[in-house]
């Protein structure tokens, strides 16, 4: 109701002013006017975000208590409303207006955000004074987000080099108003070198910039710098940062620490370096040739002062020696300073440079340098003890010492020596020490001549020569040296005896040192030219190697039946070579001439050069001539070979012509071995003197190959091949025969006699080879004895009847391949027999479907088919939309004729159909009869026509297919195992595979058909499979576990059972049956009096016929239960009777109530009908097939195989026929286990067989027509 009043006001404010927001009233021309109305204005604030915030607006009171509208406008313009106190709608239900009276109206905002930031006003009006405003100012402040400085962390150290200007920014983001930055160092507030600017944000913040410039100096080390933000928030921010200045150390100071004025060898010295500051301290090492010897200093953080203290014992190379210390704490500045050691030490030691012999009377010089020292060292000279003195001394300062030099001359006569030695002594001193050293000469004398002591005998080659060299006297003693013309032979043994120096030596001899000098020399240094003895070697030596070359008068070829001359040359052998000449293959009708001796230049040997000539032939082709060169004097002899490339015409290496034998469709390849040198050039061939080009026919010849893939007997003939290259040609021929098999070329076309008549029959054969036998003629699979016979031909001559009719068959057959055979037949004139089985004596279709019918007759000869349907004039002549027919020949005598009728009707079902099949001699008829479409027959004649030891082959008989295709199921099972096997064929015969060896087997068949509809299985038969060895065990005896005494007992007692088990239900039966029709009769009395005879109408049990089944099938269908005989219980009110008052029953024909052609089913009552459906009396009901109903042929796999398994005392599968509720239904209907349910079968059987279930009607009308077949044992309940 509120609502509705606060409605109601808007509306009239509406009207009034015309506009939603409230218009201020134009009179009031002044602000004073407008302020007169308010007792409180809104007033700016400044809130900080989060906060609340309280807008106030109170109105003066109107005396009049004239009514107060009032309201606020947002910041961005939108009018919040004339609501009262309470919460707002939108804005996040942050606005409230507050009113504690009439007069005013607040506005309360929570939690502020920037969208809050701007002008609010407040509207008020009064419907006489008109409207009034005022508006305020909402300023939001927001502290900075975030204080920090760009690129570095706050409390961060920030390390610079001295004099290296830094710059630092540091930023207030997303403040409001902007925030002020100030930059302190150590606390104090800095302005120079401090640079600002702003950003403005799109959400009305600012963020603040300040970057401070400056250039460190190290007194700036460790300063903390900080960036403060300060804000109107009264919040204020730091970050910071210390600054880590870095500059070098001071120059570094060196002080030698030392207890000695004077710095000798052994000494102990520190060498102290130290410098100051520096940032980070620096590192203070002592470096030797540029290498640390010394990095081991300390810091005083006290004084900032780091020191390096190295401690050494001084010896003689550290004079002069510059040791550096170096400072160095950041890149590259590195400062050094340098101390140069001056250490006081004896000479280091002497050198005497001078020769160590000399003749006697020359005059020697000689020099003496002495080795660092310091100060410089003084030389003195003795000469053999005695104090000599020297002609100069110079002394020569070093980088780290001084070094003094000093010569002196003498003659060797003018000083006296023992032993013919000179001892000079140089000594060197100063007066830190003294170096001394001697050196000795030797005074030279001559030695006597050399003499060679050896073999003087000729050696081999490879042999060991030895030989010495003596020479007596000299000082020293002569050095003996060997040389073989001018090479200094190394491999000497030296040896001295006495005042004797020896020499000897071993060469082990080759052909290079024959006719070569051996000298010994031997030398002192008393002589200038060494004195000297020579030998001169002889070397026996075969040669090397032998060189052939064909004589160049008889040219450079070698050919088959030329003189061809070859020449064996010794280049160099000592003595001169003996030549003998030898051919490989032992070939000796050659001759052989030596024709030259002399010396050789070649190691000083004898050059010997031998001929031989021969008529070469091909066999000597690929052989080696060997020269052979030997001397008595030689342990070996040297053998030469020569290749002999002789070239020939081309030949082939089988003589004669080649014979190539080969089956017709096979394939071959010959190579024929050809020798010809050079290699073939040209290949030409011919077939029966043509040539060709690499191939003819099925022949290949490539080369000296002839080949062949599925050659044919066109390919035999006589192939030449003409080989030709530069010598010569051949010619080689080859016989190609080409064996095919026998095939019959004629035979006697099918014969028709009549009975008695002889008739003659011939076959010719053709085939390669030929041979006796190769045909012959077969009747029946047994061969029989031809009238007349030759190579390929045979002659029959028989005498025509029914025994000796039949397939006559030639075979030919010469051994190569298959045997071929072809078949005529000797037919006798017959009159036509029509084949009546039961598949051609029925016919099914179903209604507006077709039927076909066969007709099958044996007659010789042809025979024509007359078609006769009852009901027309004439025989049928032509095709037309309702009958068609067409006629085919099985075989000889075998025809078959087939009428198909479409469009089928109940008429269809009564009419005859008749086949007359007449020829000359005869003619034959037959009636099939058409009817709906049923089950297959069960097929008969089951047999094993072969088995094996994994394998049965089956054939049967195949019965009537119930009007559709129909496929053969074949259940097998080991006898003593309880799982089935299945297999489908749509063929009468059958191969079973993968059986177990010696095994009994159980085999039944039934028939199925494309309607689903299927025939019981077949009475099973067995059979054995072959053991592993082939044995058939169905001839093996096999003992019964049973006596057959025992067997006839329990026979005996078995039927004694049945016939007393008959007895009692017969019975049984006929008592029941007899109360009763009594008990009918009574009721039919009671209810009308006695009144004439009245009919009794059908009754019997209710049982729905859908669940039906034959007791040995799955699929059974309406029509074969209707036309099945039941027995007597089933069948026990069947008869139609009237009963008249005294009882006496009269029988009726049950046909007036009962059509088996009629195909229409008749009204009932639907109440009754949909009280049944609404009690789901027949829910589970199984769905029936309909046999009027037309069917789409459905293909069927041809084999499928499925196993299973089932228990002796029940099967898999069990199913419970569902009782009608409320209705007294008998017991349900047994049905038969269900074994190897096949998917694919399963398909077919479920065709249209989803139909809602038919009621059945207890009272039948008279001239009602069904879908169905009635079966009056499936009748049930009272019919009065």
């Amino acid at each position: 109701m509120r609502f509705v009043k606060i409605l109601f006001l808007l509306l009239l404010i509406n009207n009034i002013f015309g506009f939603n927001e409230i218009n201020i009233n134009n009179n009031n021309d002044s602000g004073k006017d407008n302020d007169a109305q308010f007792a409180e204005k809104p007033k700016n604030q400044t809130v900080l975000l989060g906060e609340n915030v309280l807008l106030k607006c109170v109105a003066k009171p109107s005396y009049s208590g004239e009514a107060l509208y009032s309201q606020w406008k947002s910041n961005d313009g939108a009018l919040l409303g004339f609501n009262d106190a309470g919460v707002l709608a939108g804005h996040g239900q942050r606005y409230s207006y507050i009113r504690e009276n009439i007069n005013e109206k607040h506005l309360l905002i929570t939690n502020v955000t920037l969208d809050d930031d701007g002008q609010f006003e407040c509207q008020m009006t009064r419907i006489r004074t008109g409207g009034f405003r005022a508006s305020a100012y909402v300023n939001v402040i927001v502290p900075p987000t975030e204080v920090k400085l760009l690129g570095h962390n706050s409390g961060e150290v920030i390390a610079v080099e001295e004099n290296i200007i830094l710059n630092i920014s540091c930023g207030a983001f997303n403040a409001k108003p902007a925030a002020i930055i100030h930059w302190h160092v150590n606390g104090r507030k800095i302005h120079d070198e401090v640079y600002r600017w702003n950003t403005q944000n799109i959400n009305k913040t600012v963020t603040t910039f300040a970057a401070v410039l400056w250039k460190p100096s190290r007194n700036d080390n460790k300063k903390i710098f900080t960036c403060e933000s300060s804000h109107s928030s009264s919040i204020i921010q730091r970050v910071n940062f210390t600054l880590n200045v870095l500059y070098p150390a001071d120059k570094p100071r060196i002080t030698l620490l030392n207890d000695n004025d004077i710095l000798r060898v052994g000494n102990n010295i520190t060498l102290l370096c130290s410098t100051v500051g520096g940032n980070p301290p620096p590192n203070v090492t002592w470096l030797l040739d540029q290498r640390i010897i010394s990095n081991a200093f300390q810091y005083n953080a006290d004084n900032l002062e780091t020191t390096n203290a190295y401690s050494m014992v001084v010896g003689a190379e550290d004079n002069g020696v510059n040791f550096i210390c170096q400072s160095w704490n950041h890149k590259d500045n590195a400062v050094r300073e340098r101390i140069q050691l001056d250490v006081a030490f004896a000479p280091l030691g002497v050198d005497i440079y001078a020769e160590s012999s000399v003749r006697l009377g020359r005059t020697m010089y000689v020099h003496c340098r002495s080795r660092l020292s310091n100060p410089a060292s003084k030389i003195i000279w003795l000469i053999n003890g005695i104090v000599a003195s020297s002609a100069n001394e110079t002394v020569y300062q070093q980088s780290n010492g001084f070094i003094s030099l000093s010569n002196i001359t003498f003659n060797t006569a003018d000083v006296s020596s023992s032993n013919f030695r000179i001892i000079v002594e140089c000594i060197a001193k100063n007066n830190e020490g003294t170096a001394k050293k001697q050196h000795t000469i030797r005074i030279l004398s001559p030695p006597g001549e050399p003499v060679i002591y050896g073999t003087d005998e000729t050696l081999l080659e490879g042999e060991v020569l030895n030989m010495t060299c003596e020479s007596h006297g000299g000082n020293p003693l002569a050095a003996l040296s060997w040389y073989r013309s001018v090479e200094k032979v190394q491999e000497t043994k030296s040896a001295v005896s006495g005042d004797i120096s020896q020499s000897m030596i071993s060469i082990l001899l080759d052909r290079t040192m024959n006719k070569q000098h051996i000298k010994c020399e031997a030398n002192n240094g008393a002589l200038d030219e060494p004195l000297s003895a020579t030998r001169t070697i002889r070397v026996l030596f075969p040669p090397r190697h032998l060189i052939i070359r064909k004589e160049s008068q008889t040219g450079h070829k070698v050919i088959s039946g030329e003189l061809a001359k070859f020449i064996c040359i010794v280049p160099s052998s000592n003595p001169a070579a003996n030549i003998d000449w030898k051919f490989e293959n032992d070939f000796t009708n050659f001759r052989e001439e030596n024709r030259r001796n002399k010396s050789s230049h070649e190691f000083g040997g004898f050059e010997v050069e031998s001929l031989v000539e021969f008529i070469p032939t091909e066999d000597l082709d690929g052989y080696n001539l060997k020269c052979i060169a030997s001397h008595p004097l030689w342990n070996t002899q040297k053998t030469s070979s020569f290749p002999l490339v002789v070239l020939y015409a081309p030949n082939a290496v089988v003589d004669g012509p080649i014979t190539i034998a080969v089956t017709e469709g096979d394939s071959f390849k010959e190579n024929i071995t050809i020798r010809a040198n050079p290699p073939v050039s040209t290949w030409r061939w011919k077939k029966n003197g043509v040539p060709f080009e690499y191939t003819v026919g099925a022949i290949i010849a490539r080369g000296s190959t002839i080949s062949g893939r599925s050659v044919g007997r066109s390919d035999s003939g006589l192939y030449s091949l003409m080989a030709i290259n530069s010598i010569g040609m051949a010619n080689i021929s080859v016989r190609l025969t080409v064996e095919f098999p026998a095939y019959v070329k004629h035979i006697t076309p099918i014969t028709i006699a009549s009975d008695g008549e002889e008739v003659d029959m011939e076959c010719v054969v053709n085939g390669f080879p030929k041979k006796n036998g190769m045909v012959k003629w077969l009747y029946n699979g047994a061969p029989i004895i031809s009238m007349f016979v030759e190579e390929t031909r045979a002659v029959l001559r028989i005498n025509a009847s029914h025994e000796t009719s039949g397939a006559y068959i030639c075979v030919a057959d010469n051994g190569i391949g298959k045997p071929n055979q072809t078949t005529t037949y000797l037919l006798i004139k017959k009159a036509p027999s029509i084949d009546r089985q039961s598949s051609f004596l029925r016919a099914a279709g179903p209604i507006g479907g077709h039927a076909r019918l066969r007709c099958r007759v044996v007659a010789v000869p042809d025979v024509t088919f007359h078609w006769t349907v009852d009901g027309r004039i004439s025989p049928l002549r032509y095709n037309d939309s309702k009958y068609s027919f067409y006629s085919v020949a099985i075989n000889h005598s075998t025809f078959e004729s087939t009428l198909l009728i479409s469009g089928l009707d109940q008429y269809d079902y009564q009419r005859k159909v008749k086949c007359l099949a007449m020829n000359r001699l005869g003619d034959d008829s037959i009636e099939i009869q058409v009817g709906p479409l049923t089950t297959p027959d069960v097929p008969i004649t089951i047999r094993a026509v072969n088995v094996s030891k994994s394998s049965i082959v089956l054939n049967w008989m195949a019965g009537f297919d119930g009007g559709a295709d129909q496929i053969f199921e074949i259940r097998y099972r080991i006898y003593s195992e309880n799982v089935y096997h299945t297999l489908n064929s749509t063929s009468s015969n059958i191969e079973i595979k993968g059986l177990k060896p010696a095994s009994r087997y159980e085999i039944a068949i039934r028939a199925i058909n494309a309607r689903g509809f299927s025939s019981s299985y077949s009475r099973p038969i067995y059979a054995y499979t072959k053991d592993k060895n082939g044995v058939d065990l169905s001839v093996v005896d096999q003992s019964d576990s049973f006596s057959p005494f025992m067997v006839a007992l329990f026979g005996f007692g078995g039927l004694v059972l049945l016939i007393i088990n008959c007895m009692l239900l017969c019975y049984m039966h006929r008592r029941q049956k007899k109360k009763k029709i009594q008990e009918k009769t009574e009721m039919v009395r009671k209810s009308q009096g006695d009144s004439d005879v009245r009919p009794v109408q059908m009754y019997g049990a209710l049982t729905n016929m859908d669940n039906s089944y034959r007791p040995d099938s799955t699929n059974t269908n309406r029509s074969e239960l209707a036309r099945e005989h039941a027995s007597e219980d089933d069948q026990s009110v069947r008869t139609m009777i009237e009963v008249n008052p005294e009882g006496y029953v009269q029988q009726v024909d049950p046909s007036m109530f009962y059509d088996r052609g009629s195909h229409m089913e008749c009204d009932f009552d639907p109440n009754f009908y949909a009280s049944v459906i609404r009690s789901e009396t027949l829910r589970n009901t199984a769905p029936t097939s309909y046999t009027n109903i037309h069917y789409t042929d459905s293909s069927t796999p041809q084999i499928s195989i499925t196993s299973h398994g089932y228990d002796d005392k029940s099967s898999i599968y069990k199913s419970t026929l569902p009782r009608a509720h409320g209705i007294n239904s008998p017991p349900g209907i047994r049905v038969p286990r269900i074994i190897d349910t096949n998917p694919s079968l399963n398909n077919i059987s479920n065709n249209n067989n989803n139909i809602t279930p038919q009621m059945l009607r207890t009272f039948v009308h008279p001239n009602g027509i069904h879908t169905a077949p009635l079966d009056y044992s499936h009748i049930d309940g009272d019919l009065v």
